[in-house]
């Protein structure tokens, strides 16, 4: 008798299940605590919750308790699958329990109207059929909330690995930022060294020194001039305070006035400098900044090539589907690798020709300071800071949307391509 009225619940229930749900359905939209998007698909919004009421009908229609246990097994796996769907769709953990709360009410309310047409109902058929839906709910519920926390966890330890990978990059930003400012101070230092020789050589008042001597003063505070605006300079591109001023000009008009900027020096140093300019080449971009990024890389180019000479080029072209044109420094000099300390190499993406694809390694070898002995009138205007140079033209690249890329073979040259966007995208 008991069993034979479950099983009638169980038929009055799949009866009624489309009017179920939907009841369902209108009760969570109802529902102002539940603030996540409610205007999902019919069949979207109802999920696994069809599989739900199937394993509860199972129950209803059975007394063997293996089925009984594996029917509940389906439910508990189906209000997981329910909640971490729920989740997916931007649901609380909350909003989800007060669905299925509404679902309770909807189903207890189908009990007792099935229960007040059918009055020769066996009381504990009915009592039973009342704690399977309690256990139900109660069992979806924990499944659920689970499936959320899970899930919350899951996202959790993802945005964890992210900032750590962001920290990770961050301090080895700072790093190579503080590597860089060493190398700057230790060229200061080098500077000042010279200077103070120079100044003691002065002291001895011998007219043979003096005039050797007043030349290095010179030249000395001239690189000393030239290196601290330039840490002025990558001071203010580090704290973001520079900004781009797009206009419309002519490069090749701007890199051949550049160039015959630097031929003096290339003829100091008896050194070749040949252009591969076209007449013309309108672009947009910050002529200021490019004139910069220019001049530094032409004169690093013509200071550390001993034989031979420098060869630039520009010329317009196309970097996927997005108009624009190159510049490319290519001298005969000894290499950065031979000229350089390590920072250079953690400013700039250097490849070998040797390792192509491969960052070059790059061993760090310190500037000793100046002797008497080392320095004589000749000594380069500039001879140090080419770390800080190359950082500004880098960030000067970054700040104008171009990709700076470096060739280097040690006694064989370096070559400086950098690709720029001919047209910027008007602001809004």
């Amino acid at each position: 008798m008991q069993q034979r009225d479950l099983v009638q619940l169980a038929d009055h229930l799949r009866k009624e299940r489309d009017s179920l749900l939907r009841h369902w359905r209108d009760r969570v939209a109802a529902d102002r605590l539940i603030t996540a998007d409610v205007a999902l698909a019919r069949v979207q919004f109802y999920d696994h919750i069809p599989r739900v009421l199937d394993a509860l009908e199972q129950q209803l229609r059975t007394s063997q308790e293996a089925v009984q246990a594996a029917a509940a097994d389906d439910q508990r796996k189906g209000a997981a699958e329910h909640g971490a769907h729920r989740w997916l769709h931007g649901y609380h953990y909350t909003e989800t329990m007060r669905e299925w709360g509404h679902l309770q009410t909807c189903l207890a309310e189908q009990f007792e109207a099935f229960t007040l047409s059918h009055p020769e109902l066996d009381a504990v058929a009915m009592s039973e059929a009342r704690r399977l839906l309690t256990q139900l709910f109660v069992e979806c519920m924990v499944e659920s909330a689970a499936g959320h926390v899970r899930l919350q966890e899951i996202e959790a330890q993802s945005r964890l690995r992210d900032l750590e990978q962001v920290l990770s990059s961050v301090r080895a930003l700072e790093k190579q930022r503080a590597e860089l400012w060493r190398e700057a101070a230790h060229d200061l230092r080098g500077n000042v060294s010279a200077v103070q020789l120079a100044a003691t050589v002065l002291a001895r008042d011998t007219a043979v020194a003096r005039p050797d001597a007043t030349r290095i003063v010179e030249r000395t505070a001239k690189a000393l001039a030239v290196l601290l605006d330039d840490l002025i300079e990558l001071a203010r591109l580090e704290s973001g305070r520079e900004r781009r001023k797009i206009a419309a000009f002519d490069v090749a008009t701007l890199i051949r006035e550049v160039c015959e900027e630097m031929q003096p020096l290339a003829a100091e140093r008896h050194l070749f400098l040949h252009i591969d300019i076209p007449g013309s080449l309108s672009v947009e971009g910050d002529a200021v900044k490019i004139r910069r990024i220019a001049q530094n890389l032409l004169h690093n180019a013509l200071k550390y090539t001993a034989e031979g000479g420098v060869k630039v080029s520009a010329a317009a072209g196309h970097s996927g589907k997005v108009e624009s044109w190159e510049l490319q420094v290519q001298d005969t000099g000894v290499g950065i690798a031979e000229r350089s300390s390590s920072a250079i190499a953690k400013v700039l993406r250097v490849t070998t020709a040797e390792s192509a694809g491969e960052s070059a390694t790059v061993q760090e070898r310190e500037s000793a300071i100046p002797t008497l002995a080392s320095l004589s009138s000749e000594t380069p205007a500039s001879a140090f800071g080419e770390g800080v140079g190359l950082a500004i033209v880098k960030r000067l690249c970054e700040l104008l949307d171009a990709t700076l890329e470096v060739a280097t073979a040690p006694g064989r040259g370096t070559t400086f391509r950098i690709v720029f966007p001919a047209k910027f995208a008007t602001p809004n």
